[in-house]
């Protein structure tokens, strides 16, 4: 399996399925190595293998292609997947312009990958059963020590709410001008 086939394998666990090539859009024709496409967002991602082909080739072809989108008035967020070999940092630049611009390394194990690709992929948020316990007792818990006494203090105002934490700002502020004017 080539680096190219992972990232596709990947992507399509996530959710993500292949959208139709070529693309034509007026008489123009553009094809890419992969373009994926999701249900539940407007993403639009074209995978590219950076080991074979001409970088200048495909930063023409997607220029225009994203010039065709925006004569549409597409609202497809379009992305660039590179896979493979790093490419110059001016050419990146380039591309970066037309579309948000992701790199995969060839060499890239599942955790890289799911890092490099994570601006694609839904949220995980924990379950519900794995949010047990009251949030202040929690976020007491992770707080050093050195400023728990403070943080404590406005964690008992938050339990009372936006007003609660505006009364305690207000007496921590007169405090210190009342201290700072004797």
């Amino acid at each position: 399996m080539t680096p190219l086939d992972r990232v596709i394998d990947f992507l399509k666990a996530k959710g993500f399925r292949d959208a139709q090539q070529p693309f034509g859009i007026g008489s123009a024709i553009f094809k890419f190595d992969a373009v994926l496409t999701a249900d539940k967002t407007l993403n639009l991602v074209i995978l590219q293998d950076t080991t074979v082909g001409s970088i200048e080739r495909l930063r023409r072809e997607l220029l225009a292609f994203g010039r065709s989108l925006d004569v549409l008035g597409s609202r497809r967020t379009l992305t660039l997947v590179l896979v493979g070999q790093r490419i110059d940092a001016n050419v990146a630049e380039g591309l970066s312009q037309v579309c948000r611009l992701l790199t995969v390394s060839a060499t890239a194990d599942d955790t890289q990958l799911r890092d490099s690709l994570a601006v694609l992929l839904p949220l995980e948020l924990p379950a519900a059963t794995d949010l047990q316990g009251d949030w202040s007792s929690e976020v007491r818990k992770r707080l050093p020590a050195n400023i728990t006494r403070v943080a404590a203090t406005y964690l008992g105002a938050a339990e009372q709410g936006e007003a609660g934490v505006r009364h305690e700002l207000r007496r921590r502020i007169d405090r210190a001008l009342s201290d700072g004017l004797l």
